[in-house]
């Protein structure tokens, strides 16, 4: 750990993040959080768990074009 990186922690884990790597790790993990909230309402609609999670193409595919419609 060196001076200036992020130290994420809760029950689960901790994470250090190092500093350079923060806006990535911000980014990519709040595009995650919204891939989750896509697959977590589609099998909350029925769809089967095989191919929603983990994603699939057709899963992937589905997810980009909510996304295009979302701000």
């Amino acid at each position: 750990m060196y001076p200036g990186d992020i130290v994420v922690a809760d029950v689960d884990g901790v994470v250090i993040v190092p500093r350079e790597m923060a806006a990535d790790v911000a980014r990519d993990a709040a595009e995650q959080e919204q891939l989750e909230v896509f697959i977590a309402a589609r099998i909350e609609e029925g769809r089967p768990l095989r191919g929603t999670y983990p994603p699939n193409e057709e899963t992937l595919a589905a997810y980009a074009q909510w996304r295009a419609q979302r701000p």
